[in-house]
């Protein structure tokens, strides 16, 4: 039988689990696990056998052990070694290695693929084993493994040591392979410490420090907690000091936005080049399907099963959520073990969602199940009434609380750090005592859990195991939903669970999975309004349901204490939150619509932006001066306005262009302002005050680019002239001009001020040496009519927008194109990369700012809110600030840490948006042009049927009148037909030429009608024959159109705005309505009134549908957003409440009521009051 669930090495203390194939085997796994002692002496028995085996090879080169070259990793070169060295390290390290390889097993092991950052795209992947050879072969001294949690990082490091161990030869590089979390400050003397635990004396330690290298493979650096730079903290590679080089392995939800700093060595005093080139990262990507499918064929044979590959391929490919939940391989690994139950007697799979939480519950019930079998297959002896006492109670829930209440006391006492060691001497007394001390159920407890034991120290085997039985669930609620611990003593009370979102993740799932835990956690909110004690536990319930996608629309929460709680998303329409404690609550992107805050605690609060800017004319253009104390923005009538960063108060203006102010940069220094101008001047401005330095003519027309060198000698202007001009800052006086482009509309200097980049409206993008004018490199011409670019602060990468959206990365040396993608529905009208390269911002005339990583087309955040052209994008030097211009004549600034910024952005951001109630009403139906359909329950918003297409972009959509069947309209020409019960496709309907842009079913379900091309067919419903073919009589694309109720008629509305009334059975027209020249026609009857007009809605309004038999209507935006409305009365007037929502959506704050707010800063407030929030003195 395989050992699955291994120890790797007793001395060195690492822990026994590996992330992919720790319970490929189960029985397996708890048999090795739980028979550590009798393992252990095997294991020496084994190595004395091995060493005894090695003495008698033969030996070559002078008396060195000639071992295997067979894949032998590249090595930055061997140490001579003296054999006769007395403290023997040839012998101690060749101790180690046979001690490491006979633990070393791994019945499933998939290669992982890894890209070179976190913003390149995954299908750039390499092999990380073959980056990680190319690591030791170059001169980088720190690599940096991220992965998500469960992503196989462990698994590889281990592979990688053993890969290392059975090439390795007397003098080669050493590999060391150190659990970080089971060292004490790991970030003080690593390698000694390390080394100690493997039994290397002072002298052999001494020996390797001067006389040889290293490789640290260093694994769990999240797990260890560690804040601090290892590599500056332990002094690596200074002279006399540890010649290294480092691997770390990391979660990437671990990190924040500044991570480099973190891993990458510091270049000051150590170095001869910058620490750039001494860093090196990998992330590793989730599992390909040839991954996964490979992964299944290795995990089946390792038990007798009575499912065989293609029974496992066909659920993960059948259940809507598991191929995604599949492509980590720890899930992986659960899913495969846990399917079977899973699936144990459900019928309709293609309904079925699977949650990690459900995974990691029925994985746990059958590991300990397993063991309970196991147990009692044993000679128990003297435990034999213990564990009849368990059975009688329950063997699985006991080891289900054992594992939990262990989990909690690991957070509560260790603050989460995952090793846990125990002396049964010196740890009697302590809390360790209650899990790992002496006790016959306690020990049975202990060998049936999800436990790892490496000598003294114990440990999940997986961290995401550690959190999800860290959830404070089952054991700490009952099923009354009352509290049953007194609430200092509740788990949820004793930390933040704010800054782990893995946790809160695990808990959200735990709430769509157990609706007794979302009323408990409810309940705690609800408590905290009388029991201050309460607010800890109450700001994790809040945060908890938020993330789960509880709404709190129209909810009563007056009095409630949540301080600290994250609302990021959370929908409080209407919500009552009078005298509220909200210090510190995060409402990033927020939907906080007629929210009364009266008397609530705010102080601290965050919303993710801070107060717009707004200007008496459009803004053209806008810099943040080089130290961040000052931005400045370019109008449209010729002024320049300055502002106090500080306050963000208009300090000056600056007069004197005749015309629109489109191009700013501030000089290095800060102390020169440039500006260029409609009126084809340049202008050079003293930046501390309103002087004119100088007036520089030379454009005759308008001038759309200035830039500064880095040197700040020289700057450059581009023009709609077809020329840019090359300036010495001194003088004044051009010193290039460059022609023979079409309009120029961007330039940009590299970092080094060698090269100056532009980009023009007749398909070239160019970079020219400023010190001979000259070109250097160019994309050559093309059919492409570039709007902007940016050099990368590393100067390797030039980024570009065009009008048509689309956006792409250059190799700045070569321009040479890398990557292009579609980034915009509109025009792209300016760039910026942020100050460390991370991220690059985007500004459009589709009125959104999108932020991307700074090398790939990995969407990062998008901010709405602008409700014009945005003219003008600019990141903060100092701060995480990004500010964007628009023609509405405000400056929005955006927070670029606030919570949700860098944690992506779910699915697709669709520009279009469409919905349809089902004919009873039960259900809703809602898309985006690039992302899935997904059905509704119609009260609660909950997804049920998922419907996801291959290729094909949905513009409309459509019920059957018996609600069986949905029509969908869209790309190529095709009305497709699909089950509303199981989401199969039933039938492809084709006769259109153009894309399907409206779709209708009869309401007796006999027909159904398609608008496309110019004009509408009707087809059978059954047979899905083309009956008519019915031609607008403008000749334009038809927009909409809808049945008659007694569906003899059909009326379909063109884009030129007639509407048509055709008979079905004649196919003739009955009768058009002209339209407006927009499309939009209105008939009001004289005894129809005006009764309200819903705000605080994001983006312009694309579809409405009412709600049958309900004062309930849905809206579907162009920003992708569906949200569900409810006609309420209230104080005897009408009023409109949110119900629930989908989409993404800025802070919505419109209505709602802040008097006597407490602690609310003017800034906040401002904020408010901007995004439409009310004083009643302002009333």
């Amino acid at each position: 039988m395989p050992l699955v669930h291994h120890i790797v090495s007793t001395s060195s203390r690492q822990p026994t689990a590996t992330t992919q194939a720790i319970m490929s085997c189960p029985s397996a796994a708890q048999e090795t696990a739980h028979n550590q002692t009798e393992q252990d002496a095997s294991d020496n028995q084994k190595l004395t056998a091995a060493q005894k085996a090695a003495d008698n090879q033969e030996l070559t080169n002078n008396g060195k052990r000639s071992l295997s070259q067979l894949d032998r990793p590249a090595k930055s070169g061997r140490v001579a070694v003296n054999t006769d060295d007395p403290v023997s390290i040839e012998d101690a390290l060749f101790r180690v290695k046979m001690n490491r390889l006979l633990k070393y097993n791994q019945p499933v092991y998939i290669s992982p693929m890894a890209k070179s950052n976190l913003q390149a795209p995954d299908n750039s992947a390499l092999p990380l084993m073959d980056m990680v050879e190319g690591f030791l072969a170059d001169d980088s001294q720190v690599m940096l493994v991220l992965g998500d949690s469960g992503a196989g990082k462990s698994t590889f490091n281990r592979h990688l040591e053993n890969k290392l161990l059975t090439n390795y030869e007397a003098g080669d590089r050493i590999p060391l392979f150190i659990n970080l979390p089971a060292l004490k400050q790991p970030d003080e003397d690593l390698v000694a410490k390390q080394l100690r635990t493997i039994d290397f004396s002072e002298e052999q330690i001494w020996d390797l420090k001067q006389h040889r290298q290293l490789l640290l493979i260093c694994d769990g650096y999240d797990e260890s907690q560690l804040t601090s730079n290892i590599h500056t903290a332990n002094y690596f590679n200074i002279p006399g000091q540890w010649d290294v080089k480092l691997l770390v392995t990391c979660r990437t939800q671990y990190l924040g936005s500044d991570y480099r700093d973190r891993f990458a060595p510091k270049a000051s005093g150590q170095y001869h080049r910058t620490a750039s080139n001494l860093f090196q990262e990998a992330v590793i990507t989730p599992f390909s399907k040839e991954q996964i499918e490979l992964y299944v064929e290795q995990f089946v044979p390792l038990i007798p099963r009575t499912w065989v590959k293609k029974d496992y391929m066909d659920k993960l490919a059948t259940i809507p959520n598991l191929s995604d939940l599949a492509r980590n391989p720890f899930l992986l690994t659960l899913a495969l073990e846990a399917l079977p139950s899973v699936v144990d007697s459900r019928s309709d799979l293609s309904r079925l969602r699977i949650t990690r939480a459900e995974l990691y519950d029925t994985f746990v019930d059958h590991w300990l199940e397993v063991n309970k079998r196991r147990q009692q297959d044993q000679a128990l002896k003297d435990k034999r009434q213990a564990f009849e006492d368990l059975l009688e109670d329950g063997f699985v829930h006991n080891g289900i609380v054992f594992q939990k209440e262990l989990a909690w006391a690991i957070f509560q006492e260790q603050n989460g750090r995952p090793v846990v060691e125990y002396s049964n001497r010196r740890d009697k007394s302590s809390w360790k005592a209650r899990f790992f001390g002496s006790g016959h159920e306690k020990s049975l407890l202990k060998d049936a859990s999800l436990l790892s034991r490496t000598g003294n120290q114990y440990r999940f085997i997986h961290r995401s195991v550690l959190e999800d039985d860290d959830e404070f669930a089952p054991h700490v609620y009952s099923e009354a939903t009352g509290v049953s611990l007194p609430i200092t003593d509740h788990p949820l009370s004793k930390r933040s669970l704010v800054p782990e979102p893995s946790v809160i993740q695990f808990l959200a799932e735990r709430v769509q999975m157990q609706p007794i835990f979302k009323q408990y956690l409810l309940a705690l909110i609800e408590l905290s309004k009388s029991d201050p004690l309460a607010s800890m536990a109450a700001s994790n319930a809040i945060t908890i349901l938020v993330r789960a996608g509880r709404h709190f629309n129209g909810a009563d929460l007056r009095g409630i204490r949540i301080p600290g709680a994250n609302l990021t998303g959370g929908q409080f329409d209407s919500a009552q939150l009078q005298d509220s404690d909200l210090a510190g609550v995060i409402f990033t992107k927020a939907w906080i619509r007629q929210a009364d805050f009266t008397r609530a605690r705010m102080e601290g609060t965050r919303f993710g932006e801070l107060p717009s800017l707004r200007e008496a004319s459009d803004v053209d253009s806008c810099t943040f001066s080089p130290d961040g104390r000052s931005f400045a923005t370019g109008l449209e009538n010729g002024n320049i306005s300055i502002y106090d960063t500080t306050t963000w108060t208009r300090i000056r203006v600056l007069y004197g262009h005749e015309a629109a102010v489109v191009s700013l940069a501030y000089s290095t220094t800060g102390l020169q302002l440039l500006s260029g101008g409609s009126d084809g001047t340049v202008r050079l401005w003293d930046g501390k005050s309103d002087a004119t330095d100088r007036v520089l003519k030379g454009h005759s027309k308008e001038v759309r680019a200035v830039a500064f060198s880095p040197s700040g000698m020289q700057f450059a202007s581009a023009s709609t002239d077809m020329s840019v001009r090359l300036w010495d800052t001194q003088t004044g006086t051009v010193t290039f001009v460059i022609e023979d482009f079409g309009d120029v509309t961007g330039i940009a200097y590299s970092p080094d001020g060698n090269n100056i980049a532009s980009c023009c409206m007749d398909g070239q993008v160019g970079v020219f040496d400023t010190r001979t004018g000259l070109l250097v490199q160019g994309s050559g011409t093309s059919n492409v009519r570039y709007c902007c670019l940016a050099y990368s602060p590393n100067g390797e990468s030039i980024v570009s927008g065009d009008v048509t959206g689309e956006l792409q990365l250059w190799e700045a040396t070569t321009m040479m194109p890398r990557i292009k993608w579609r980034g915009h529905s509109g025009p792209v009208t300016s760039v910026a990369f942020s100050p460390n390269g991370q991220w690059i911002v985007f500004g459009s005339d589709d009125k959104t700012v999108k932020v991307w990583g700074g090398d790939s087309p990995a969407l990062v955040s998008v901010f709405t809110g602008h409700t014009q052209t945005i003219t003008c994008v600019a990141f903060s030097p100092n701060g995480p600030l990004i500010a964007s211009g628009s023609w509405d004549q405000t400056v929005r600034l955006w927070e670029a840490n606030s919570a949700g910024f860098g944690l992506g952005v779910d699915g697709a951001f669709d520009s279009k948006s469409s919905v349809a109630y089902s004919p009873d009403g039960r259900f809703l139906i809602s898309h985006g042009r690039a992302g899935a359909i997904r059905q509704h329950e119609a009260e609660s918003g909950e997804i049920g049927l998922v419907i996801r297409r291959q290729e094909f972009r949905v513009n409309s959509i459509a019920y059957s009148s018996d609600g069986r069947q949905i029509a969908m309209g869209g790309s190529g020409g095709d009305l497709t037909l699909w089950s509303a019960h199981t989401g199969a496709l039933e039938n492809i309907l084709r006769g259109h030429t153009e894309d399907v842009r409206a779709v209708a079913f009869s309401p007796c379900g006999q027909w159904i009608a398609s608008g496309g091309d110019l004009g509408m067919r009707l087809w059978d419903a059954r047979s899905g024959t083309s009956i008519q073919v019915i031609s607008s009589n403008d000749a334009c694309f038809v927009r909409t159109l809808s049945f008659s109720s007694s569906g003899a008629k059909i009326a379909f509305q063109g884009y030129f705005g007639t509407m048509q009334v055709w008979d079905v059975t004649t196919g003739k027209c009955k009768k058009a309505i002209g339209g407006s020249d927009y499309g939009n026609h209105f008939v009001r009857p004289h005894d129809w009134e005006y009764v309200l007009a819903v705000e605080g809605c994001v983006g312009e309004i694309e579809e409405i549908v009412w709600r049958a038999n309900k004062l309930e209507f849905a809206t579907a935006d162009m920003g992708g957003s569906t949200r569900v409305w409810r006609v309420v009365e209230r104080f005897d007037k009408v009023a409109v409440q949110l119900v629930w929502g989908t989409g993404g959506s800025g802070l919505v704050a419109s209505g709602s009521i802040l008097d006597d707010a407490i602690g609310l800063n003017s800034l906040n407030l401002n904020l408010l009051k901007q995004r439409g929030a009310v004083l009643s003195e302002d009333l």
